[in-house]
C-alpha cells in the first residue's frame, strides 16, 4: 500500500514503500516530529568501501548473527546530500510550524546532513550524542574508538515553548545483542526523544527499520506513521507495533 494524491497517508500505519512516496502523501503541516535514522551511505573513506553492502561495512567479522541487507546505502557524498535534500524538503513541507526534526547520522556524514537540513528550510538547533559505551564500540588501533553516533536536532521556525521538556545532550546506552536490525538504535534513547512533543502528537519515521522509533511513539501515546521498504524489516516492525501498547486514551 502506497499513499497517493487521492489517498493521503494514514495515521497509525506502517507502509511498505519508498520513503519519498509516503512523504509526498503527507498533508501540509501535519507532523509534529520527524524522528528517523536514514541509510548513511557511509562505512568507508573511499568509493570501493562505500559501495560494499551494509553487512560488510557495519557488521564486524566476529559477529555470528546474519542480518537482512538493505538498499540505498552506496551513494557518494554529493549524491547522498542531494538525496537528503529531496526527502527533507518533503518533510519540511509536512512539518507543522514549530515542529521538530531529529535525524541520526555518523561522523562521516554529519557535515552533509547539517547542510541538507538547513538547505531544506529547517533551523539547525544542536547535536546530541549516542554514546554506545566502551563495550558497545568498535575499537580502532592507534586512534579513537568509534563509540558515538549523532542526532541532529532542528525545527521549522521557533522552538515550541508550550511543552516544557529537558533532554540530555549525551545518551549512554549499550544496545542489547542480538539486534533486530544491523543499524538498530536503543529503545531507551527513542523513548526519551519522543518526549520532545506532547502526548497525542504526530510522529513520522520514513526509514523505520525494525520500528524502534514508531514503537516508542505509540507507547508514549502519540499518533504515528512510517514506512520501511525492505520486506523482512517491515514485517519485524509491524510485529513490534502490533504488540506495543499505547498510552493514548
Amino acid at each position: 500500500m502506497t499513499p497517493t494524491a487521492h489517498a493521503p497517508a494514514q495515521l497509525d500505519c506502517l507502509y511498505r514503500s519508498n520513503a519519498m512516496d509516503v512523504l509526498r502523501g503527507l498533508p501540509d503541516k501535519s507532523v509534529d516530529l520527524f524522528f528517523t535514522d536514514p541509510p548513511y551511505s557511509s562505512g568507508g573513506l573511499h568509493a570501493s568501501t562505500r559501495a560494499q553492502t551494509p553487512g560488510q561495512k557495519y557488521i564486524g567479522g566476529d559477529v555470528k548473527t546474519v542480518y537482512p541487507e538493505f538498499h540505498h546505502d552506496n551513494k557518494d557524498q554529493r549524491s547522498w546530500t542531494f538525496w537528503c535534500m529531496s526527502w527533507l524538503g518533503e518533510a519540511f513541507r509536512a512539518t507543522k510550524d514549530s515542529g521538530q526534526l531529529v535525524c541520526f547520522v555518523d561522523w562521516r556524514q554529519l557535515p552533509s546532513l547539517t547542510d541538507a537540513i538547513q538547505g531544506a528550510g529547517f533551523i539547525w538547533r544542536s547535536i546530541a550524542v549516542w554514546d554506545k559505551t566502551p563495550g558497545g564500540a568498535r575499537p580502532r588501533t592507534g586512534g579513537f574508538s568509534q563509540q558515538a553516533e549523532f542526532m541532529v536536532w532542528a525545527t521549522k521556525g521557533a522552538v515550541p515553548t508550550d511543552h516544557k521538556v529537558h533532554l540530555p545532550g549525551v545518551f549512554s546506552e549499550r544496545l542489547p545483542r542480538p539486534k533486530r536490525h544491523m543499524t538498530e538504535k536503543p529503545m531507551g534513547l527513542a523513548q526519551e526523544v519522543v518526549r520532545l512533543v506532547p502526548r497525542g502528537s504526530v510522529v513520522c519515521d520514513p526509514f523505520a527499520g525494525s520500528g524502534t522509533f514508531l514503537v516508542a511513539a505509540k507507547e508514549a501515546g502519540h499518533r504515528w506513521i512510517g514506512c520501511e521498504l525492505e520486506a523482512s524489516y517491515h514485517q519485524a516492525a509491524n510485529d513490534r507495533l502490533t504488540n506495543a501498547s499505547s498510552l493514548a486514551a
